[in-house]
């Protein structure tokens, strides 16, 4: 059964498979009847009672519930309310009569009460009632007279009533009853015709008793119609007319079937309904009780019963069976056939919920032993009904709560009213579980109480749930960040205090008058209506920055702020919206700040940076500047020392090739005068082959002179590459810088067994002297023709190998390979270097030195000319030489420096310098 107490406070909905309807979906489905409906125990308390019930007696569910009519209503009352549910109980018959019932503002009503008994599983009883109230006011009451003087005054009347219609026999019963009367009455009233004549005082007494007659009828509840053995209408009351709406004029030729015409046209079976009238006619001695159904939906009552004369008015007797007509009754019980239906398939429901019910059922004797489990007991504890039944209510309880159980059931056993307790129990398995228990006392109609009912309800997992609930709710009251809640259309729901102190709320009460869109800035509530909302009602969520209003200062607090969705369970349907944010205005300020600082930090080091390479640049130039002018001093001192002794050797060839051939021709005078020699003389001239040294002497001292005037060429060459004298810019011959430079590299131009001779094409234009730095555009002549050397030597040694590894005798023939790659080499282009040198108007120079090497890669080409870049080997290059190439030419000299090197077709470096420098910068 339900407890009030349990009603009012639903547990969690538990497992869908072991329960298909919740006690709340009792609770809300007995509260969709109109009608009052009650249910009691045996003991005749009440145990259920749906709003409609509470309202009609005006009292609370609360004072109701574990009470019974004892405590509300005036005894004669109670006693007639017992005596109906005593039959109801005993018998197992549904009742339906009507009684009188005292509200609680002394209204008297008169109600009709429908009360069946059902029985659980366990053999408990319960009744079950519905009311529909008739209003019978005090008023009203008090007119009302019995024509037979068994009521005399509105006491009798009243108690009449509380012993109204115990069952629909009984209604029967009275029917025939007031037939009978009204047939007697008839009768007299006819005797007393006869002898008006003879009894003048007769006339008074037909008059008050057709008077009497007349209102019996007008008070009866039914609609009542009296047609004599004519089939002529007697009479008939108001009831009877408003119930088939038949017009007055009607019923003035007193002619049964100009009505009975009328009512067969509101009849969906006319015919059935015609077939019963006449087979009563047609057998006098019947009654008769049916349902007859409207077109309209409506459903009456009928009960038809012969009037026969039973005794004279005036007590003379008369033969029996004499047939005066026949008396009709009329009653419409659309609204109670409807409660019926409504009734039954609620106590179906009822019975249904309540075999189902989570709630362990369990009742327990006067010795503490069970005597009820059902299967919601069994799947709690564990034990099954035949295991507990006779046992002991403490196998389920622990040790340490054995007293306090005993106390409670014992305060039930002695009716202190019922009891509401959290107890922990011990299943079959051992294991500790927390039960909620809702025990009544049940109470024996002499007043004894014979056991206790109990329902419990398992809340463990409640518990547990609570606990984890109350940790939660702990960490979001205790949270340092603004966790809110709102409903899905904006109203606000909570806020925990950090949220408030951030906002500047006073408190919860406070943040719960607000709407969400107060939360924010107008601009800010905009974007989220249209951007942010959007994306967290598809995905479920968002995070993000966001900003939020201070309500005291109306400053925005920009925050890091989670919004997200929650979603009901079992519907899926979202039912609000949670946010947790971050006020982040400190570190806005820090990052700002970092922001900045980092902006400073790497405008410093791009600064940095840049003064390093101009470093790196500088200490290159005079490393450089230094090596060059070191090479420079020691390319003079050795020209200088070279040309010492030259200059001595040059100088004496001439004597000395003037002395020889003097020589030469005094020898010959001597052999011319004196042909014959001594022996000694002859042997010296044949040892040292005089006539070839006669011969040979003068060559070698032209071989002498043509070496001293290659090595005076080489000094000169030397002086003219260092420039020693030449630092500061003046007007030079650039192509004496080319040529002298080209002399140096002679060494690397020429072949051999290895290489091919690098041939120099020149192409000198006519140019007038160019005002530059000489020592510094002889640097530039070296490293550009030094390179273009070494890309047409690696062209030709890949061009080698090439050769070598397609071919495969070369493989087997290391020697020939060779031999056979210089002739391969020979049969291609031969290597070149081109020099060109131009003058361009009005004021510029251009020299261009291009080789027929490999080409520069397109990706290389945008680094050729940055510091310590290059593209040869590692401890071959060092990257500096073509960048100091393009300072000295585009800062000393105020021109440009490009490299033109399409696909595997050599590579072409243009200087472009001015004729004359313009010294006014």
């Amino acid at each position: 059964m339900n407890h009030p107490r349990f009603l009012d406070n639903p547990a969690p909905k538990p497992n869908t498979q072991q329960q298909n309807f919740s006690l709340a979906f009792l609770h809300q489905m007995i509260n969709g009847i109109s009608d009052p409906i009650f249910v009691k125990d045996r003991q005749h308390c009440w145990v259920l009672l749906n709003d409609t019930y509470c309202d009609f007696v005006g009292h609370s569910r609360e004072e109701l519930i574990g009470k019974s009519d004892n405590d509300f209503f005036p005894q004669t009352e109670v006693d007639v309310f017992r005596q109906k549910d005593e039959l109801v109980f005993t018998t197992n018959i549904t009742n339906e009569n009507q009684q009188l019932l005292t509200d609680d503002r002394g209204i008297v009503h008169l109600i009709s009460t429908k009360k069946s008994c059902f029985e659980d599983e366990t053999g408990n009883k319960f009744l079950v009632g519905s009311i529909r109230d008739i209003i019978l006011q005090n008023d009203i009451a008090k007119e009302v007279l019995d024509v037979n003087g068994r009521v005399t005054d509105i006491t009798e009347l009243m108690q009449s009533c509380e012993a109204h219609r115990e069952t629909l026999e009984e209604l029967r019963q009275q029917n025939e009853q007031l037939t009978c009367d009204i047939t007697e009455q008839q009768a007299i009233l006819r005797d007393i015709s006869d002898e008006l004549c003879l009894h003048q005082q007769a006339d008074e007494d037909i008059h008050r008793i057709n008077a009497l007659l007349q209102a019996q009828q007008e008070a009866a509840i039914d609609g009542i119609l009296i047609i004599d053995e004519n089939r002529t209408v007697v009479s008939f009351n108001q009831k009877f007319s408003q119930l088939w709406q038949i017009p007055a004029a009607l019923f003035q030729t007193r002619d049964s079937r100009q009505p009975l015409g009328w009512v067969l046209d509101q009849l969906i079976n006319p015919d059935e309904f015609l077939a019963k009238v006449e087979y009563l006619y047609q057998h006098p001695d019947e009654s008769s009780r049916d349902e007859i159904f409207l077109k309209s939906g409506k459903i009456f009552d009928r009960y038809s019963a012969p009037v026969r004369k039973q005794q004279g008015a005036y007590g003379e007797t008369s033969p029996l069976g004499d047939y005066y007509g026949r008396i009709w009754y009329y009653r419409d019980i659309t609204e109670y056939k409807q409660a019926e239906a409504e009734l039954r398939a609620s106590q179906q429901r009822l019975a249904l919920l309540v075999e189902q019910t989570p709630l362990a059922i369990i009742e327990w004797n006067s010795n503490f032993e069970v005597q009820t489990w059902n299967r919601a007991a069994e799947r709690i504890f564990g034990y099954t009904t035949e295991e507990m039944l006779g046992n002991s209510f403490e196998i389920i309880v622990p040790e340490n709560a054995r007293k306090h159980v005993k106390e409670i059931i014992t305060a039930l056993l002695t009716q202190q009213g019922g009891s509401f307790s959290v107890n922990e129990n011990v299943t079959k398995d051992g294991r500790t579980i927390v039960g909620e228990w809702y025990n009544n006392p049940l109470v024996a109609p002499d007043g004894q109480v014979i056991g206790v009912a109990s329902m419990v309800l398992d809340i463990t997992e409640r518990k547990r749930a609570e606990e984890e609930q109350q940790k939660f709710v702990a960490l979001v009251e205790n949270s340092s960040d603004f966790i809110g809640i709102s409903s899905m259309e904006g109203q606000v729901v909570y806020v925990n205090p950090a949220g408030l102190k951030m906002l500047g709320l006073s408190s919860l009460e406070a943040a719960k008058t607000k709407p969400v869109a107060d939360f924010h800035s107008p601009e800010a509530f905009a974007e989220f209506q249209q951007q942010i909302f959007p994306l967290m009602f598809q995905h479920g969520f968002w995070q993000g920055e966001f900003r939020h209003r201070h309500f005291q200062t109306g400053i925005e607090i920009p925050t890091d702020c989670s919004l997200f969705i929650v979603k009901h369970p079992e519907t899926g349907e979202p039912f609000c919206q949670v946010a947790v944010a971050r006020d982040i205005t400190e570190r806005k300020q820090a990052k700002e700040a970092l922001l900045k600082s980092e902006a400073q930090l790497r405008q410093q080091a791009e600064e940095l940076k840049e003064t390093l390479r101009e470093l790196q640049r500088t200490q290159t130039h005079l490393i450089q500047s230094e090596k060059m002018s070191s090479l420079g001093q020691l390319v003079a001192g050795v020209a200088h020392e070279i040309n010492n002794p030259v200059n001595f050797i040059y100088g004496n060839l001439t004597p000395a090739k003037e002395y020889t051939q003097d020589l030469l021709s005094l020898l010959q005078l001597y052999q011319g005068h004196y042909p014959e020699t001594v022996p000694e003389i002859e042997d010296f001239s044949e040892q040292i082959e005089l006539e070839f040294l006669k011969s040979d002497l003068p060559q070698i001292i032209s071989s002498m002179k043509v070496g001293a005037d290659r090595i005076r060429e080489i000094v000169l060459s030397l002086r003219t590459f260092s420039r020693l004298d030449e630092a500061e810019m003046k007007a030079v011959d650039i192509h004496e810088g080319i040529d002298s430079t080209l002399m140096i590299l002679q060494s690397r131009l020429k072949g051999n067994d290895q290489r091919l001779t690098i041939e120099i094409i020149k192409e000198y234009g006519k140019l007038p002297l160019v005002e530059c730095y000489a020592g510094q555009l002889n640097q530039v002549f070296m490293n550009i023709l030094s390179n273009a050397i070494d890309a047409i030597e690696e062209s030709l040694v890949i061009s080698h190998l090439s050769l070598v590894n397609n071919t495969e005798q070369r493989k087997n023939d290391q020697e020939r390979s060779l031999s056979k790659g210089l002739e391969l080499q020979r049969q291609m282009t031969s290597p070149q270097i081109h020099i060109r040198t131009q003058l361009q108007e009005p004021n510029q120079v251009t020299i261009r030195i291009g080789d027929n090497g490999l080409g520069i890669p397109e990706d290389a080409k945008k680094q050729l000319f940055d510091p310590f870049f290059t593209t040869k080997p590692i401890g071959k290059g060092t990257g500096m030489g073509l960048a100091i190439s393009y300072q000295i030419i585009t800062e000393r000299h105020g021109g440009s420096l490009e490299c033109i090197s399409p696909p595997k077709q050599g590579a072409e470096f243009v200087i472009k310098i001015p004729l004359i420098q313009d010294t006014s910068t």
